[in-house]
């Protein structure tokens, strides 16, 4: 039998996966109940506040997802560069080699953008930092740091947008490989 954190997490999925291949936008009721195995009424039930309550449930699935695997990659006492890599590594294994879109990056577009955009632009700053920390540790002064940290990120970004424009993981898997040899 599935527990009730499985059947929640699988829900969670099912209706993210909706999102990231439609957008908000895109995604009607129709489709994300279908998704679930679900009625209209009772993915209600679930989600009272519609598709605004589950695209905020799912952002902070999504974050928690990223502080869980690739942040959390930046803590421990191996050498700051090393950190620095697993994080890139479980980046790209969030959003599987390329092949999947970061739900975070979806729900900043369009026009759910503006209802969540306090906690993204939060959430960002708070990775910025917390890059920016191991950065340092490299040796890096505070300001070059800060840049290395926004740079990175904007790689990984640019590197995802560009396979998705091109319909081609390669180039997120190639500005990876790249990325890494600079971190080494």
């Amino acid at each position: 039998m599935v527990s009730r954190i499985q059947s929640k997490a699988l829900l969670h999925a099912q209706l993210a996966s909706v999102f990231q291949a439609r957008g908000f936008e895109g995604a009607t009721l129709n489709e994300l109940a279908a998704a679930a195995g679900l009625g209209k009424a009772s993915l209600y039930h679930h989600f009272p506040g519609g598709k605004a309550e589950m695209a905020a449930v799912l952002l902070r699935d999504a974050v928690a997802q990223l502080e869980k695997g690739a942040f959390a990659k930046l803590n421990g006492t191996q050498p700051p560069q090393e950190r620095l890599q697993r994080f890139v590594d479980s980046f790209s294994d969030y959003v599987d080699g390329g092949e999947s879109h970061c739900f975070i990056a979806v729900l900043a577009q369009g026009s759910t953008a503006k209802a969540h955009k306090k906690l993204i632009a939060q959430q960002y700053d708070d990775w910025l930092r917390h890059l920016a920390t191991v950065f340092e540790q490299t040796g890096d002064k505070p300001k070059r740091a800060q840049r290395a940290a926004a740079k990175l990120l904007a790689d990984l970004y640019g590197f995802l947008l560009v396979a998705k424009l091109c319909s081609d993981s390669k180039h997120f898997r190639q500005g990876v490989k790249r990325l890494k040899k600079e971190l080494a």
